[in-house]
């Protein structure tokens, strides 16, 4: 049986192909239609939990997302709004207070596909894979470099035209791909809520 930690990396390596292929496709595109080369910022903050041999691990997650407008399809919708998909960079700082004081340092980069279901409504789905610094030292998992996959979903609740609250699930395996020993992966869960600024 595949474990969690490896499926999650190979489903984001393979939207990280699609959307390589999509951006790809874009570049190929007429060069009249105008793409925004920033089409999202904002931060997010959240809570994670899981267990390790020495106790609970409780990240909490500091983050900020940037991302980058690679296709927009028509949703069929009289406001005019297009679902979408885009890359984004999830630079972070990640503070742990139990089993003792960590932090996690790095950088997300994935895809997010996002669908409006009403005018001030929509739903996402992400994933992303990075590299990352860890300083918890468990007998679970060696600290220092370490790859962070992550997928997630949410809703964005849009407060004006231009911004929105967003409320998030993430999943996420922390391992390092058989660099050090342990390497048994650290699997967390987190629930998460952002403001986010489209362009």
């Amino acid at each position: 049986m595949m474990r969690f930690g490896t499926a999650l990396r190979n489903a984001c390596m393979l939207l990280t192909v699609l959307a390589i292929l999509v951006a790809a496709d874009r570049a190929g595109a007429e060069g009249d239609q105008i793409w925004p080369p920033v089409s999202e910022s904002g931060v997010m903050v959240g809570y994670g939990y899981t267990k390790v041999a020495e106790g609970r691990y409780k990240p909490f997650l500091m983050i900020w997302h940037v991302g980058f407008n690679l296709k927009e399809f028509s949703s069929g919708r009289s406001d005019g709004r297009k679902n979408s998909i885009s890359w984004y960079l999830e630079p972070q700082i990640n503070p742990s207070f139990s089993p003792r004081t960590d932090a996690e340092f790095g950088v997300g980069v994935g895809i997010k596909y996002m669908h409006h279901i009403t005018d001030r409504l929509s739903a996402y789905v992400m994933a992303s894979v990075g590299p990352h610094w860890i300083t918890l030292q468990t007998s679970d998992q060696a600290d220092g470099f370490i790859f962070s996959d992550t997928v997630g979903m949410g809703l964005s609740i849009f407060v004006t035209d231009r911004s929105a609250l967003n409320l998030e699930v993430r999943a996420r395996h922390l391992s390092n791909a058989e660099l050090a020993q342990p390497n048994v992966g650290i699997d967390s869960l987190f629930g998460a809520v952002g403001y986010s600024v489209f362009f």
